[in-house]
């Protein structure tokens, strides 16, 4: 109990992103220009200062990118847009996969933006020529409940297809699972104390409900076109060869939990 206790007192500086204070309610700020759309009670906001400056780390994949910040009442919530592509002709799309996946947890909520509050921020991971990658951290507080929830996911889309890549395209969901149970099992941007907590909570589920829940990890464009989409338990990004891979975990351990995988060295 006393380990459990001083995890959860450093879990705060341990991971960041968590939360990001609302934007103000004024529609104009210093730096920012907002386009009002179809419905008055909601507002998008660009960010000037960031839409000039491409994120992407290849100088000659012509990707340009700006983030844009959805905000109706007591929900806010940050998505990139992509201003510039390799393929302009898929631009529209994946754009609008980028805005779909970004506000997908409104209606998995079932969030009521005028008593509950949503907020999201939006990391782009990378954005090159094939694909642009993007880690969602944020604060969901249902009206009257006990405790908020922090919030995690990501979006990677395949920018040549316009479709969403998902984690068992470049992994095996069996042998992650083996992986988050062996010794080898590491905890990416966790404090000492907090990973020593988290070794020992992984194994509160079992190789085969692991496995499951890697093979239902990320948005899935074929659910979503099926009608059968569900918000999966588990995200992940791959960035610079290491897989980045979210697991769900108990409220008080900061309900869910990162793990980094290098598939080759497995």
């Amino acid at each position: 109990m006393a380990a459990l206790l001083s995890a959860l007192s450093l879990y705060g500086c341990s991971h960041r992103n968590y939360v990001k204070a609302d934007l103000p309610d004024t529609q104009t700020t210093e730096g920012r220009e907002i386009t009002a759309v179809s419905d008055s009670s909601v507002i998008e906001v660009q960010n000037e200062s960031e839409s000039t400056q491409s994120l992407s780390t290849d100088p000659k994949s012509g990707v340009a990118t700006s983030i844009y910040v959805y905000k109706n009442d007591k929900v806010t919530i940050e998505y990139p847009v992509l201003t510039q592509s390799a393929d302009e002709s898929k631009l529209e799309a994946v754009n609008n996969l980028l805005k779909d996946n970004a506000l997908e947890i409104i209606k998995t909520y079932s969030v009521d933006p005028s008593k509950d509050s949503l907020t999201v921020s939006a990391d782009i991971i990378s954005a090159d020529r094939n694909r642009i990658s993007v880690a969602y951290t944020g604060m969901f507080s249902a009206d009257g409940a006990a405790h908020p929830a922090n919030v995690y996911y990501t979006s990677v889309i395949d920018l040549k297809t316009a479709r969403n890549i998902r984690l068992t395209d470049y992994v095996d969901p069996k042998l992650l699972a083996e992986y988050v149970l062996s010794d080898q099992c590491k905890f990416y941007n966790t404090s000492s104390e907090l990973n020593e907590a988290l070794m020992n909570a992984r194994s509160d589920m079992d190789k085969e409900t692991y496995t499951k829940i890697f093979q239902n990890a990320d948005f899935s464009s074929e659910q979503r076109e099926k009608g059968t989409a569900e918000f999966p338990e588990s995200f992940s990004y791959e960035d610079q060869g290491v897989i980045i891979v979210s697991i769900p975990v108990a409220h008080a351990l900061g309900d869910f939990a990162l793990i980094e995988y290098t598939p080759e060295t497995k």
